[in-house]
């Protein structure tokens, strides 16, 4: 059963003017009166028949480039705004982390803005009153609750904007990149809050460039550009397509989409081991021991100084990441090449655990054109001893403890 039908939508924003005087105003309304249409070359088209549907419980993800219509979309199921035409329909309690905030009121306190900004998204009183201790905990904002909120850090109004959305309970959540902002401590607590109300089957709708997150939350994904679908359905397959087949506003389509993810690949990786210190293929170390990644490719087209990459990751969470440009490392291909790019982790320091990497080419350091990719291309596992410590990292180190005497 569809929680959210979004049928054959297009939005359209008038641009070049403002909200004009009455002068301008009485011809515009005669001219709806007689008939006559808006000038079409002064409208920018969001969204130009976009349709889809989303079940009960399922997470659905939007991704694209800037402009693409993704935060139109979560507005329009929000009400923030409506359709210029098309059909939306959603079905339940509805609670958007969209612009995080928008009602706080700056004079009033963060305890009269949760009350405020509850009614704002549909709770009543007693249900602010049950909820309210748990919003205050989750903000972390105890001591700072009777404060007026326009003496907030950027950092405090955003987790209040976030912990009183995260609790009206909604059957339906739109989130549009609120994790972009805060510490890193506040974003795993998001994330933790997030995965429980996927866990318990709420219909997600999600915005992010964050392409882990994508990954990791969304069941199925729409890549758009420029206001119109591009590709819908397979996560996995809707990032490959964004981050090889899209490069500088430009999409790739018709004949120039190939293999993998169906987008045409300059640059190819062909292979990928890993090594230990002696040159042969391994894939379980020892903490500080040494490992090579070898990620094997080949040219397809003239390249120059493409830029070869390689994240060490503990399921989602990136550990390190490096790049070729970080050692300003340059090379000319013709089609046909073939090579080996080689990183050398000259000491492993991990403690025990499963490991993956992720490889990737890309145009150079800051570019959104990815040549090829592969997402844990290799799994590795680390043992250590237990001298060497507990957790994450190997840290060298050692003890010492002395006796004070007293004199």
């Amino acid at each position: 059963m569809a929680v959210i039908e979004f049928e054959n939508v297009r939005k359209a924003y008038r641009i070049g003017r403002g909200r004009g005087s009455l002068r301008d105003a009485i011809p515009q309304m005669f001219g709806r009166v007689i008939g006559r249409g808006h000038d079409d070359a002064n409208l920018l088209w969001a969204l130009d028949g976009v349709s889809f549907e989303v079940g009960a419980g399922e997470t659905l993800g939007l991704i694209g480039p800037n402009g693409a219509g993704k935060t139109t979309i979560l507005k329009l199921l929000s009400r923030v705004t409506r359709p210029t035409s098309g059909h939306i329909a959603v079905k339940g309690r509805l609670s958007a982390l969209i612009e995080l905030g928008a009602g706080f009121h700056p004079d009033l306190t963060g305890r009269e803005n949760i009350y405020l900004n509850g009614a704002i998204l549909g709770l009543k009183k007693q249900e602010i009153d049950r909820k309210f201790e748990q919003i205050v905990d989750f903000a972390e904002l105890g001591d700072f609750i009777d404060t007026p909120v326009k003496r907030y850090s950027s950092g405090m109004y955003v987790r209040l904007g976030f912990a009183v959305a995260a609790h009206v309970d909604p059957d339906v959540l739109l989130i549009d990149e609120v994790l972009a902002v805060g510490d890193y401590m506040f974003k795993d607590k998001c994330v933790q809050r997030i995965n429980e109300f996927r866990e318990a089957g709420k219909t997600m709708v999600i915005v992010s460039h964050n392409k882990e997150m994508i990954q990791k939350l969304c069941t199925r994904t729409i890549f758009l550009n420029e206001g119109q679908v591009v590709y819908q359905g397979d996560t996995q397959k809707a990032l490959d397509l964004y981050h090889t087949g899209y490069a500088g506003g430009t999409l790739r389509t018709g004949k120039q989409l190939g293999e993998r993810g169906n987008a045409i690949r300059e640059m190819q990786i062909t292979k990928v081991v890993l090594l230990d210190g002696k040159g042969q293929e391994r894939n379980s170390f020892l903490t500080a021991e040494p490992m090579v990644v070898q990620i094997h490719f080949r040219a397809n087209a003239s390249v120059d100084d493409p830029v070869f990459y390689s994240r060490i990751r503990e399921g989602y969470r990136v550990l390190h990441g490096t790049t070729t440009a970080r050692f300003d490392i340059k090379g000319h291909f013709e089609a046909g090449d073939e090579g080996v790019a080689e990183v050398r982790y000259e000491s492993l320091n991990l403690l025990n655990g499963e490991y993956n990497i992720n490889v990737g080419i890309k145009r150079d350091h800051f570019s959104p054109l990815t040549f090829d990719q592969i997402d844990a291309a290799v799994s590795f596992t680390v043992g250590s001893r237990f001298d060497q410590g507990g957790a994450l990292v190997y840290l060298p180190h050692h003890w010492q403890v002395h006796r004070v005497s007293q004199e």
